[in-house]
């Protein structure tokens, strides 16, 4: 038996109650099988003994918008293939490892992210967190996803096993059939792009892409494949129709009415905002490092959604947490829950990155909380997260990285 005690640490459960001082978590062969004070856990005949005292012991964190694959392959078409696949690999896979050693122990990916990635990452051939991969986003012809200039009748080419590109795909058997091919190319749930976009060439922020039917289609794919749909939505318009067609994940959220937040509560639905990469841009757009188009629809969505993220948790929405950074090493992903803090308290921050996201990617029997028959996602943080939220924003003050009982970190 493989057996590991955390000793003598401050926990946050994950389950919304209040730390617990010097407590103790005992696994076993990945599991926790029994949490108690550090007095009265007693000690293993067997294993490790890991002192935390004066560390805070907390569930893994989880992503649920990661763009692992989105380090500049733009050029990758059938007419110009990039002939660099080997660095962009590369990249990914430092992207990958990197949000391991930050603490995410499970992600989600929102598309790019080839599936291949997610299992050679299983396998153990990476050293990352578990991987949802949704494959290829599904986009209409001048959404979203369709990144060609105006003129260009090419579009970017998925590379398989390698690259997964965005699909265009116009009404709902096309619709249909691209769920269908994502699916079975190993898709954990099917990502579509329902309004404009900040960085995306042609398509305005407001316009409102893919019917209900064309959206419908993709539900039903997915929910006979026993998975489901996340949708790109910025603005309420957007947000109805996904609903309507039955999505379940709302990305973004950015520009939120009170009656469309009230909605995401009758539906049951989950929304997921991204408060890090708006900075993240807002701050490459004063150093005038993206195109004048972006600029205006960033500052619209970066002004309001965090008025929607209120209006969203005091309506009573299930939030999500999501970092949607893009690029090559990236790093400090933990900075989302001190932005989400700001709006919502610390508490619900983390509960975003933990229970709910565990809720929404339908693990919540495995992952999000520290208690006794759950999976050993782990993570012990040098500072207190509720007294200081920033210190979740500095990988370095993660200290320990456990993921099903394996230590994958340790600078204690």
């Amino acid at each position: 038996m493989n057996t590991l005690l955390l000793h003598n640490a401050t926990l946050i459960d994950g389950t919304g109650a209040d730390p617990r001082p010097q407590t103790s978590v005992l696994v076993e062969d990945g599991i926790i099988r029994r949490v108690a004070s550090a007095e009265n856990i007693g000690r293993p005949s067997e294993g490790r003994v890991i002192d935390l005292a004066g560390m805070t012991l907390m569930p893994g964190l989880t992503d649920a918008h990661v763009h692992f694959g989105a380090v500049g392959v733009n050029s990758l078409t059938a007419s110009s293939p990039d002939d660099n696949l080997t660095t962009y690999v590369i990249s990914v896979i430092e992207n990958i490892e990197l949000a391991l050693q930050e603490g995410f122990t499970t992600v989600r990916d929102a598309g790019g992210l080839d599936p291949a990635f997610a299992r050679a990452t299983e396998e153990g051939l990476i050293k990352g967190p578990r991987i949802l991969p949704s494959g290829s986003p599904l986009s209409q012809t001048g959404g979203h996803g369709d990144r060609r200039g105006r003129y260009d009748e090419n579009p970017i080419r998925s590379v398989p096993g390698i690259l997964a590109a965005p699909v265009l795909v116009d009404g709902p058997e096309s619709v249909r059939a691209a769920a269908r091919q994502q699916l079975r190319l190993g898709a954990s749930q099917v990502k579509v792009m329902a309004s404009g976009g900040v960085m995306s060439p042609i398509d305005a922020l407001e316009s409102v892409q893919f019917t209900v039917d064309e959206m419908q289609a993709a539900v039903y794919e997915a929910e006979m494949a026993g998975k489901y749909v996340l949708a790109h939505c910025h603005t309420s318009p957007s947000v109805n129709n996904a609903l309507a067609a039955g999505v379940r994940s709302i990305e973004h959220g950015s520009i939120l009415d009170e009656e469309t937040a009230k909605s995401i509560v009758e539906h049951g639905a989950f929304m997921v905002p991204t408060l890090l990469v708006m900075e993240v841009l807002a701050k490459s757009a004063e150093a005038g490092e993206i195109p004048h188009y972006s600029q205006m629809k960033l500052r619209q969505v970066h002004t309001q959604m965090p008025v929607s993220v209120d209006l969203a948790a005091h309506a009573g929405v299930s939030l999500g947490s999501g970092t949607d950074i893009l690029g090559a090493r990236q790093s400090g992903r933990g900075a989302e829950l001190s932005l989400k803090a700001r709006v919502i308290g610390p508490m619900d921050a983390i509960l975003s990155a933990t229970r709910t996201n565990a809720q929404l990617f339908r693990m919540e029997n495995r992952i999000g909380c520290v208690k006794e028959g759950m999976e050993a996602d782990l993570i012990a943080i040098a500072g207190d997260p509720l007294g200081d939220i920033d210190v979740l924003a500095d990988g370095d003050n993660v200290r320990l990285v456990i993921k099903g009982g394996q230590v994958y970190k340790e600078t204690i």
